[in-house]
């Protein structure tokens, strides 16, 4: 399920599986609803880049390479009880996106990493997810700053359930 350039849809209810690329792609796409998807075994299950002000609620996208990827100025978007787990890679990955809120995710068993943050993703609020039993952190955040996690459950990550890396400053966890 491919969008580009499109503003103000509803993307629900549908099962896109086994596609070597994305379950479903958003680019420089805006004010779009993606809910009760099923995306599993693809490269991408999510994936937006140039593309805020999306709601992702109630997806499962599990055993893709990346779960849910937000990536390239995909600003001020909102990721709401998704499920994310058993991808090779990493559950929920924000690289160059900032102020997003990402609340009640489930991002478990993953390969590497449950969430990351990454390349300047500033400013998002991480509240109420879950990240356990992955292979190496629950929560990786490497040259981002000024994120706040709260109320997050860290059991079971195999290398740590927080790492930081590079120039990651003023990071809360409440």
């Amino acid at each position: 399920i491919n969008f580009a350039r499109v503003n103000s849809s509803l993307i629900t209810s549908n099962t896109a599986s086994s596609n070597s690329q994305h379950g479903i792609y958003l680019s420089t796409s805006s004010n779009n609803t993606i809910t009760s998807n099923t995306v599993n075994s693809n490269g991408n299950g999510i994936y937006l880049i140039l593309s805020s002000n999306n709601t992702i609620t109630s997806n499962t996208a599990n055993s893709n390479i990346y779960g849910i990827s937000i990536v390239i100025r995909s600003n001020n978007n909102q990721l709401v009880s998704n499920t994310a787990n058993s991808n090779s890679q990493r559950g929920i990955f924000l690289s160059s996106s900032s102020n997003n809120t990402i609340t009640s995710n489930t991002a478990n068993s993953n390969t590497y990493y449950g969430f990351l943050l990454s390349a300047s993703s500033n400013n998002n609020q991480l509240v109420s997810n879950t990240a356990n039993s992955n292979n190496n952190a629950g929560i990786f955040i490497s040259s981002s700053s000024n994120n706040v996690i709260s109320d997050t459950t860290l059991l079971s990550n195999i290398v740590k359930d927080v790492t930081f890396s590079g120039s990651s400053v003023n990071n809360t966890f409440l």
